[in-house]
Order: structure tokens, then sequence, then C-alpha cells
């Protein structure tokens, strides 16, 4: 689609011309997130089609925004890194997951990634460390952030425009517009790590049979 005005055409036509074509882009883009919602939380689907994971309330939704987020490298997380993606987004407050449980719940993670096959093209995933950590995520793609003592500290003005922190210590699901809707509890031992995977890989996969992005 182009932006490029059309000499032979007056200017207000070519505003309209841009504006329709902005809101064309916009239906493209937000349709598929908002089909996917309908038919996963609206109940197309019943039984052990319905969500595994933890829906967040409406009301304490976060947008990945809220929060400030740097690559190890000291670049910030940008909200356009979340765009066309879900992603498994584990934040994890060292004081109540020691590095055993970390190592636990990032391998539990990435075998569900791994498992997707092509489809983990789709979704990517990040865990959150404090900036004076000391546990060892190995090559598991991380990001640090301020913490308070429950979980992730926002911003003092938030993309959401709610100022509420990202509880700590659990596996949440970001959709592809950056909110933040589902939770799924850590693993607390190896036998449980096979169930959360289960549950994780189906969730995201229903998600993506209602959804054309990525």
């Amino acid at each position: 689609m182009d932006f490029d005005e059309n000499q032979d055409q007056s200017k207000a036509e070519n505003v309209a011309k841009n504006r329709k074509t902005l809101v064309v882009l916009f239906v493209m883009f937000i349709t598929p997130v908002a089909l996917a919602y309908a038919a996963y939380f609206g109940q197309w689907f019943s039984g052990a089609g319905g969500a595994q994971g933890i829906l967040i309330e409406s009301d304490s939704v976060v947008d990945i925004e809220d929060f400030d987020i740097f690559h190890a490298n000291g670049e910030k997380v940008t909200g356009k890194e979340f765009e066309t993606l879900y992603w498994w987004l584990v934040p994890i407050q060292p004081e109540q997951c020691d590095q055993d449980c970390l190592n636990l719940n990032l391998n539990t993670v990435n075998q569900t990634y791994v498992g997707l096959g092509k489809e983990s093209l789709r979704i990517s995933q990040m865990v959150v460390l404090p900036s004076s950590s000391t546990l060892d995520p190995g090559e598991f793609p991380t990001g640090f952030s301020a913490f308070t003592n429950s979980g992730l500290k926002p911003k003092a003005k938030t993309q959401s425009g709610k100022n509420l922190e990202l509880p700590a210590n659990a596996i949440y699901l970001v959709d592809p517009l950056g909110n933040i809707f589902m939770k799924y509890p850590l693993v607390k031992d190896e036998k449980e790590a096979p169930l959360r995977s289960r549950e994780m890989r189906r969730d995201i996969l229903h998600l993506f049979k209602y959804s054309r992005l990525g």
C-alpha cells in the first residue's frame, strides 16, 4: 500500500486515501488477535479445549511496555520487539526461586517452545531477572529490570494507564499487542514439568489456530 500523494488528486483526496489505508492496516493487524480472543476466551469451544492457564482479570491486565526491561548489553527492550509474536515471559525473584528452580522452569518453557516445531516461529520467550541477580539463565533469552518485593516495578507513567506490579515467579503469556493476559504457576518438581509443558503448548496452539499473526 502506498502512502505517496498522487499529484493528480487534491490534497483532501490524498488525505482521505491515506486515512483509509491506515484504517485497513489497523484492521488487518487487530482482527486476528480479536478473533483469537473471542474464540478462545468466549468459550467457542469447551471442555478439554478450554484454557489451561489462569486468565488474568481484565482490570489487572498490564502492558509489556509498563515496565523498563533491558537486554544484557544495556539496550532497552522495546514494544516493537513484541509486535506480531506471542511471548512467554518469566519474571524471577531469586529470593523465592533459586538456581535449581530457575533451571527447571526455563527448561520446561524451552522444551515447550522446541516441541512446537515450525509453529515456534510465532512465539518467543524471555526470563526477566533483577539487575543485581547472580542466577545463571544460560543461553535462555534474558532481560533485566527493577523489582519490588512482589515483582516487576512499573514505570511512573504506564502504557496501560495502570500502576500495577507484575508478580514474580510465574510464567506469563503475552499477546502480539503487548498485553500480559494469562499466567501459569512455576513448576515445583520434575514430575510436574511434563504436565505444565502440555498445558502451555495446548493453549498456544489453540490461539495460533484462531490467529494468523506471525
